[in-house]
């Protein structure tokens, strides 16, 4: 395989390599079979045994684990039955709307949709919020033709990675790897019960005054009794954070800080790091199983975080567990009534003394993390614990040997290539050659030096005096690095649970972090942004991480010679689009990340909106423009519009 910076003298409208089967990942490391053979044999192993491999962390990539990676991914239920059910209350908020969903599912006759519609059928309080009796929500969410229950969901209100990560085409056909921008996460998150559960997702602390009341006491690990906030206050206030959040975004860190970002596409083959911050950056797949974990351990185990709360969030871990626990979905797993208890003591000593079968559904501590509860982060594993499940877990599809359900989505993830741009105005415009065209404005506006084709990008971390958007997100991580220990992974062929006398890896490091307790480079000391790949984009719009660069269709109005004027600047920002529940126009909002002047519009209606600005989502940074500052007309412009939206699976072709 050529090197990115080979590809850069290419054709830009060259379609991308794609993943080669047969090959390994060693580490993000492409290895023909020739060279991963003599890897193993360098390690005095057998290269004719393909547990060999395994033991030196190469995975090969074949069809049968791209097809498992891909069962996983739409099949397989994320988050644990003991947190994200029992205590947060996932299904029980689907419940509440259920009736409303078998309604308006069952009124499609069998048809498809790509936003399912519900109208309610009684009030519905959500925090502050009153949504009256006949209200119409569009839900985002996806069914299939013939289907009865929608894409990415179970029947148990169970959700898989194809919720956020899959939509339909025209003909409803299932496309994964683009993003559910219309999905309404905010609000199916906020009917939870026990939202507040994730409290340390956004930047609430627990003992706040404001939110005194009728909570319950505690002691917490110094010994110290403790009262705990209101239930009911911290819920209501909590849900009013998270409806103050746009459709398609979403909020997975326990750092402290409301730094939600847009759900991003997964055409993930060499577009590493991962992760808007690209935390994502080391371990197999150049960092891709590390992000598939944290989904299912760091992101989704909300009790996890309270290991790590007194050093990232100053808040005693008691405290944490307490809050965690006051208000569970469940009501056995509520602290009792009438007797002062240290939370942690009490819940795995009464209601869960196995945390195997608890906290620690599927996962497990990564070597050198010390003893759960009291682990330490690494780069591979964000609060030290792998999602493995069992080896012999009869019917689980993500049952193997260690690491195996991640290593094999991040095989499926890289197997994706953006889908056809099959629009009317893509067509006309590689018919006259505006593609072409635009191709040659994003070399001369220099878009190349950090989006390098044929990935369209540079694989790099920028740091946040760099790229100067919204710093949230980029400041993520920064207290876990002086927590860090190096990184290491039992051998893939390990079977789980873990034998006493399981092989160990080091995770290599180098390159990516000064040490291998260090967070990656471009990341330190203020924060970070990945270079994100280009390729898809016209069905990821709005653009930048948050979203920010965002404009509905029909706002912008454009005259003969090309030149624009906003005439609806209500369509304009995430106000005017994803906050409530409008798609933004790719080709608009291109515009808007691209001409200064639009954009100063469009980060004023941001800032306008108190729920933005209370999100963190103002549009602002990656002042890269091309317009008539930068020497470049209109035209020019749109050339380099239709280009980047041209970028699919084949840019050159319709």
């Amino acid at each position: 395989m050529a090197s990115q910076t080979a590809f850069a003298k290419i054709d830009l409208l060259q379609p991308a390599p794609t993943q080669p089967l047969g090959y390994y990942d060693y580490f993000g490391k492409l290895l023909t079979p020739q060279e991963a053979s003599q890897l193993v044999v360098n390690k005095r192993l057998n290269p004719n045994d393909p547990i060999s491999y395994q033991r030196v962390g190469a995975v090969k990539i074949t069809k049968e684990l791209i097809a498992k990676g891909e069962d996983i991914f739409f099949n397989r239920k994320i988050g644990d039955t003991f947190g994200l059910q029992g205590v947060f209350g996932f299904a029980l908020g689907f419940a509440k709307i259920s009736n409303e969903l078998g309604v308006a599912i069952a009124s499609l006759q069998g048809q498809p949709t790509t936003n399912l519609k519900i109208t309610l059928q009684k009030d519905l309080t959500v925090g502050s919020r009153t949504f009256p009796k006949g209200t119409v929500i569009p839900t985002g969410l996806k069914v299939l033709k013939g289907q009865s229950v929608a894409l990415g969901l179970t029947p148990g209100f169970n959700i898989t990675c194809a919720l956020c990560h899959a939509t339909l085409s025209n003909d409803s056909k299932v496309i994964p790897g683009v993003p559910n921008g219309e999905l309404a996460s905010p609000l199916l998150i906020a009917l939870a019960p026990n939202t507040a559960a994730g409290f340390a997702r956004l930047n609430f602390n627990p003992l706040d005054p404001q939110y005194k009341g009728n909570g319950k006491t505690i002691i917490d690990s110094k010994g110290h009794q403790v009262e705990l906030p209101d239930p009911e206050k911290l819920e209501k206030a909590f849900d009013d954070a998270v409806l103050d959040v746009p459709f398609g975004h979403f909020e997975s860190s326990p750092d402290g800080i409301r730094d939600s970002t847009q759900i991003p596409s997964l055409f993930t083959f060499k577009n590493h790091p991962y992760g808007a911050s690209g935390e994502g950056a080391i371990g197999p797949f150049a960092g891709l199983s590390a992000l598939n974990n944290g989904v299912h351990s760091s992101e989704i185990n909300l009790l996890a975080a309270a290991q790590l709360s007194a050093d990232t969030l100053g808040i005693d871990p008691e405290v944490y567990i307490g809050t965690f626990l006051q208000n569970a979905a469940v009501p056995s797993l509520r602290l009792p009534e009438g007797v002062i208890v240290k939370p942690s003591e009490w819940l795995r000593g009464v209601i869960a003394p196995n945390p195997t079968q608890a906290e620690l559904e599927d996962q497990i501590p990564a070597p050198g993390t010390v003893t759960y509860p009291k682990l330490r982060p690494s780069l591979f594993s964000l609060n030290g614990l792998v999602f493995s499940p069992n080896t012999g877990k009869l019917g689980d599809i993500a049952s193997g040997s260690f690491l195996f359900a991640s290593n094999a989505m991040s095989a499926f993830q890289n197997s994706l290539v953006p889908p056809a741009n099959q629009t009317s105005e893509n067509w006309q415009a590689l018919t006259n050659n505006s593609v072409k065209r635009g191709a040659k404005v994003f070399e001369k506006a220099n878009c190349a030096t950090c989006h390098i084709p044929p990935f369209f990008t540079d694989n790099k971390i920028h740091p946040i005096d760099e790229i100067r958007t919204n710093p949230a997100r980029a400041q993520s991580h920064l207290a876990l690095n002086n927590l860090l220990v190096p990184p290491k992974l039992y051998t893939f062929n390990t079977p789980v649970p873990i034998p006493a006398n399981a092989e160990v890896l080091d995770v290599p490091t180098q390159g990516i972090s000064d040490t291998p307790t260090t967070l990656p480079k471009g990341i330190l000391p203020k924060g970070g942004y990945k270079t994100t790949t280009l390729r898809g984009l016209y069905a990821s719009a709005p653009y930048l991480h948050d979203g920010g660069s965002a404009v509905r269709a029909g706002s912008l109005k454009f005259d003969s010679n090309g030149c624009f004027t906003v005439v609806n600047k209500s369509g304009l920002g995430l106000s005017g689009t994803l906050s409530q529940a409008i798609p933004a126009d790719p080709a608009s909002s291109l515009r808007a990340l691209l001409d200064r002047d639009l954009r100063a519009l469009v980060i004023k209606a941001n800032k306008a909106n108190p729920s933005l600005v209370r999100s963190n989502l103002d549009g602002t940074g990656h002042y890269f423009y091309v317009d008539r500052q930068a020497g470049f007309n209109y035209n020019q412009q749109a050339d380099l519009i239709n280009f980047l939206l041209a970028l699919d699976d084949n840019p050159g072709s319709f």
